[in-house]
């Protein structure tokens, strides 16, 4: 992970299409939640997902039952699935093609749901929505695409509508992952000052433990390959071991430790996840 110079630096886009087109026998779901790479079991995206739904649940129950409901990037389509049990009508737009044909096929018994191919930030549907949900969408932007997307779907929001985004962090300044896989590491601040600059936003945030456990497990799986090289680097059952072994210790490895490490400004693990819920300035 390299720093990000805003002024020499940016992310590039082929490669993004790229990563996320090639999933090197993983399944499109997996890449979407970001366990493939460590081995990790189908519970351990379940446990996030569940544990994320948890966090911003009273700002899914504000929204009420009758919302039109946007997904911008929607990936496999695990979110617009959720919304559309939820909500009256859901339109997911999403560009990678293995994403896309995921999505259709997960949402293909759900009438109120409509997912479309194209990119974000020049696709946009016309319609109003009550909300809008980012599902780790900016973090693969560059500054002026993420503002410039704001922008736009601020112009899509009925009068007390909410944008939704969920954005891997860190805990400060900006980060550029380069290479096979490409990503901006944002800090809170740092995304608190381009909604600022996309417009007059009442701003939200939420720490997202659910995503911390996962990347506790990442990191683990990490440092068994790197200390214990005479293992098998790639290997489900080492895998299944060190996220049971986590879930199992719940109370201590993911609870109070993530919590004791935050409060004493520890990061590890390097990566965080935040929520943020943008709401007009009347």
């Amino acid at each position: 992970m390299n720093q990000y110079d805003t002024t020499e630096k940016q992310i590039d886009d082929a490669a993004v299409k790229r990563y996320f087109d090639g999933t090197k026998g993983h399944t499109a779901a997996s890449v979407s939640m970001m366990t493939h790479e460590h081995n990790l079991p189908v519970s351990a995206a379940k446990y996030r997902l569940h544990k994320e739904i948890q966090t911003i649940n009273d700002w899914l129950n504000a929204v009420p039952n009758s919302a039109r409901v946007l997904d911008v990037g929607c990936g496999a389509g695990t979110w617009a699935e959720i919304f559309a049990r939820r909500y009256k009508a859901v339109i997911g737009i999403e560009q990678s093609r293995l994403m896309l044909k995921a999505a259709r096929a997960r949402v293909a018994h759900l009438t109120n749901v409509k997912i479309i191919e194209g990119d974000g930030r020049h696709d946009l549907p016309e319609d109003s929505f009550d909300m809008i949900f980012l599902g780790g969408l900016c973090m693969y932007l560059n500054d002026p695409d993420v503002i410039k997307l704001l922008h736009s779907l601020k112009n899509r929001l009925f009068e007390g509508g909410s944008i939704i985004l969920r954005e891997s962090t860190v805990p400060q300044g900006v980060f550029l992952s380069q290479g096979e896989y490409q990503s901006i590491y944002r800090s809170v601040n740092r995304y608190r000052q381009l909604f600022d600059v996309a417009g007059s936003f009442h701003v939200e945030v939420r720490r997202n433990y659910g995503y911390t456990n996962l990347v506790t497990a990442e990191e683990l799986v990490n440092l068994r390959r790197r200390w214990l090289p005479f293992l098998p680097r790639d290997s489900t059952t080492l895998g299944s071991l060190v996220w049971w072994t986590l879930r199992g210790t719940t109370p201590i490895s993911l609870w109070a430790l993530p919590r004791i490490l935050s409060q004493f400004s520890i990061p590890w693990p390097r990566l965080q996840n935040h929520f943020f819920r943008l709401r007009l300035v009347a």
